[in-house]
């Protein structure tokens, strides 16, 4: 009996496997890193598979539209390579708001919310692509109680000082439309805190640029994201290492 070529056996084991989404690294034992590379580029001109990110393919489905092979489930195809990849994630501030009834507005599902490093690849198909914000953590099981945090210093606060009140505004968790009113009050805070911010001899030069663009309510949400990923980075690195974040509210 004539053996099963590459590409067959490739496509035997996707027919065996649960999930939709598979990575290069799944068939390396199959054979080289160039026959399986050209195997997998030869399923995905027939459409049985589609290449959705770098080593990233998925199975396929016919469009109700016009026939073209697409994802089986569509942009949550894509969520499912992410969690592939390892990476966690969470309801985007978008889906907690419709989930809880305080907006109309349908999350559209390009936006992922994740934890951990930021995910630096492109993800996605014909032209639409993931992008991602930061999930906020999750909440304590004890917070303290507003009255409770430490009052502020007396103004003017360091360029510091006033780039971690933006971030314990942005990190404040989410549950409850209580959250939300206390968030937008830590917010407010914080702008007028850094009206009176002033910089530091060590302080590295990006901060004063960091502060500048949070302070501007015209601000992409992509500079504002990439903003904010420098201040994680700064209080709360993967390491552990980073300085531990202070409440700071006006008198």
């Amino acid at each position: 009996m004539k053996p099963d070529n590459l590409e067959e056996r490739l496509w035997k084991r996707i027919a065996r496997t649960r999930g939709d989404v598979f990575l290069r690294a799944d068939f390396s034992d199959l054979g080289s890193y160039d026959r399986v590379g050209r195997a997998l580029g030869d399923l995905v001109r027939k459409g049985r598979l589609m290449k959705i990110g770098y080593r990233l393919y998925t199975r396929t489905r016919p469009s109700l539209l016009d026939g073209k092979p697409v994802p089986p489930n569509g942009l949550a195809t894509l969520t499912e390579a992410l969690r592939r990849l390892g990476v966690e994630t969470a309801p985007t501030r978008a889906e907690q708001a419709y989930n809880a009834g305080r907006t109309e507005q349908v999350p559209t599902g390009r936006v992922v919310a994740i934890r951990g490093k930021p995910v630096r690849r492109r993800i996605g198909y014909d032209g639409i692509f993931l992008s991602f914000e930061r999930a906020r953590p999750a909440r304590p099981e004890r917070r303290p109680r507003t009255k409770q945090r430490a009052a502020a210093p007396a103004a003017p606060i360091t360029v510091r000082e006033a780039l971690r009140l933006m971030w314990e505004a942005e990190r404040y968790p989410i549950r409850g439309n209580e959250d939300w009113r206390e968030a937008a009050a830590l917010e407010k805070e914080a702008r007028a805190r850094a009206a009176t911010a002033k910089a530091s001899p060590g302080d590295p030069p990006e901060f004063i640029g960091w502060l500048t663009a949070l302070q501007d309510e015209s601000l992409p949400a992509a500079d504002r994201e990439a903003a904010m990923s420098a201040l994680y980075d700064l209080f709360d690195p993967e390491d552990g290492q980073g300085e531990q974040p202070t409440m700071l509210r006006l008198p």
